[in-house]
């Protein structure tokens, strides 16, 4: 480590920051945060780094990363192709579990083709913001929930019902869920990665029933036990017990933890609507937040059974699967207008 390659990593970030300053975001919490992050890298980049020890060099490389994955998020999260109508989703599902207005979920794309994950370090590493508050008296009132998705499934509504799942992950670490139920009965370190995917299992199909479990079953097909996930039966048979009130050791342990915790329950939080609009090719009107998280539902039980509506039609299987996904982002967007003008006109 030496300040030449620290400078070169700064310079690097520089590139990246010029470039985000034309950044326009709808919601204004995200301007915040990008503009504390253009102060944090002015703060380090007046530092004479030739006066640094190798540890304290490390340190502001470290801040420049975070610098980096901030802007980069940020910056994916004002394009076109980000799925904007699945983060509102997701951002409805989140106040249901948190009321702070702190969080706001990001979305960054992969070139891996299964690449659903939640990194926590934009959200929960808390020392970085102690670090930025102590060192550089800059506060950050928000905190980036960083999800990554396959950018080729990026407006992919089927798919993208995997988003829930991560957003469980969020929730889980949020408020150590899975941390303190392990210390309480003792889980070995696998058990405790395993309840962590049964939790974020059970958290997403709260609102999108078994949506996630069809996709999980075709990219996780019979999958065993593994270090990092339980097998994909286990997976799918915990969801099916939880959705019809039925009793397991896990699902228990996982509700009354979870209610102990966060004093909120893991519960059936649906409202399904019907499919009929959708097999007129319309899309249909949503009233209700439980209603907008079971469209994942529709359009899942419309893709796997055969449609007369679309064969009488001649529509083949990719144009269904265009007016399927269509139709899912009409319906939600319109919900969005709709929320957005009732929110601005007095009743």
């Amino acid at each position: 480590m030496s300040p030449e390659l620290i400078r070169l990593h700064l310079s690097q970030l520089k590139k990246a920051i010029i470039k985000s300053e034309t950044n326009k975001y709808a919601d204004n919490r995200k301007q915040e945060y990008h503009d504390n992050i253009l102060t944090l890298f002015e703060r380090i980049d007046s530092l004479d780094f030739s006066k640094c020890s190798i540890s304290e060099l490390i340190h502001y490389k470290y801040i420049i990363d975070f610098c980096f994955i901030s802007i980069e998020f940020l910056d994916n999260s004002i394009l076109t192709v980000i799925p904007h109508e699945i983060v509102y989703c997701l951002e409805k599902a989140l106040s249901d579990w948190d009321d702070t207005n702190k969080y706001i979920i990001v979305i960054s794309l992969s070139n891996d083709l299964n690449g659903f994950w939640f990194n926590s370090m934009l959200s929960l590493k808390e020392i970085y913001y102690d670090i930025f508050k102590a060192d550089f008296s800059i506060f950050f009132k928000h905190r980036l929930i960083q999800i990554t998705l396959p950018k080729y499934l990026s407006q992919d509504y089927l798919a993208n019902v995997v988003l829930y799942h991560e957003l469980g992950h969020f929730i889980d670490q949020r408020y150590g869920i899975i941390e303190k139920l392990s210390s309480a009965i003792s889980l070995t370190n696998i058990e405790k990665i395993h309840y962590g995917e049964f939790f974020s299992d059970i958290f997403a199909s709260q609102y999108i029933g078994e949506a996630s479990n069809y996709y999980l079953h075709y990219i996780a097909h019979e999958a065993p036990d593994s270090e990092s996930h339980p097998s994909t039966n286990s997976r799918i048979d915990l969801v099916e017990k939880f959705l019809n009130g039925k009793t397991d050791p896990i699902l228990d342990h996982l509700k009354d933890a979870t209610f102990k915790i966060t004093g909120k329950e893991l519960k059936d939080r649906r409202k399904i609507i019907k499919d009929d609009d959708f097999k007129a090719f319309i899309p249909t009107n949503i009233v209700s937040d439980e209603e907008l998280h079971s469209i994942f539902e529709i359009g899942w039980r419309l893709w796997k059974n055969p449609l007369p509506e679309y064969s009488d039609k001649h529509i083949g299987e990719f144009d269904k699967y265009r007016i399927i996904n269509s139709l899912m982002e009409k319906s939600i967007s319109n919900y969005m207008v709709v929320n957005k003008w009732n929110k601005h006109v007095p009743h």
